[in-house]
């Protein structure tokens, strides 16, 4: 069993207002990015939201692959998101792949590429990367779940990836989205523009 998990837990400060409710091509980011996954055709897909919760949970789209879970500790950073995300994971799951509400331009096609390669050769960490660039999302093995979730919180899941390189393996796409990182206003800007909200 391959899972996602989209994490939609952060506080949206530099924005000022709840990124998952930004909207691109019709559609809020929230929606696409369980969108993307649920065409790439992922067994579960586990939401996290925190701070926004209930503003948010009502905008989550109606699947049966889909589970809410909220993140009480959201304040304590994004690892402790994902913590709460793999403890949702179903007992099944072999690999989660992780993306985040603010990367909403990552295409199906990427999390598709990242599930074939984890099925061609399992390994414990993949990253998507563009032009020699990592970004977003990341695959994380079953095998690591047990370290991401001991893992110290001021350091996030960066202190699992950097602890072995040679169980990580960067694939390569052609898809900027993964480096689309929308954080504030001119970020939105930049990259969706006034005119294809």
């Amino acid at each position: 069993m391959i899972s996602g998990i989209l994490l939609a837990a952060g506080a949206s400060r530099r924005m000022g207002m709840p990124k998952a409710l930004l909207r691109y091509q019709g559609q809020t980011f929230l929606e696409r990015g369980c969108a993307a996954f649920l065409t790439a055709g992922v067994d579960e897909l586990v939401v996290v939201l925190g701070v926004c919760a209930e503003d948010l949970r009502s905008a989550v789209p109606t699947h049966p692959a889909i589970r809410v879970v909220v993140n009480t500790r959201a304040f304590h950073g994004q690892l402790s998101s994902l913590m709460v995300g793999i403890g949702a994971l179903s007992p099944a799951s072999e690999a989660a792949i992780v993306n985040l509400v603010d990367h909403p331009l990552v295409t199906a096609e990427t999390i598709q590429a990242l599930i074939a390669a984890f099925r061609r050769t399992p390994t414990p960490i993949l990253i998507a990367s563009y032009r020699g660039r990592r970004g977003h999302p990341v695959l994380f093995s079953s095998g690591v779940y047990g370290e991401l979730l001991a893992a110290p919180l001021d350091q996030g899941a960066k202190a699992v990836v950097r602890k072995d390189p040679t169980r990580v393996r960067e694939i390569p796409l052609d898809d900027p989205g993964i480096l689309a990182d929308i954080d504030t206003p001119e970020d939105y800007a930049r990259y969706i523009g006034c005119g294809q909200q």
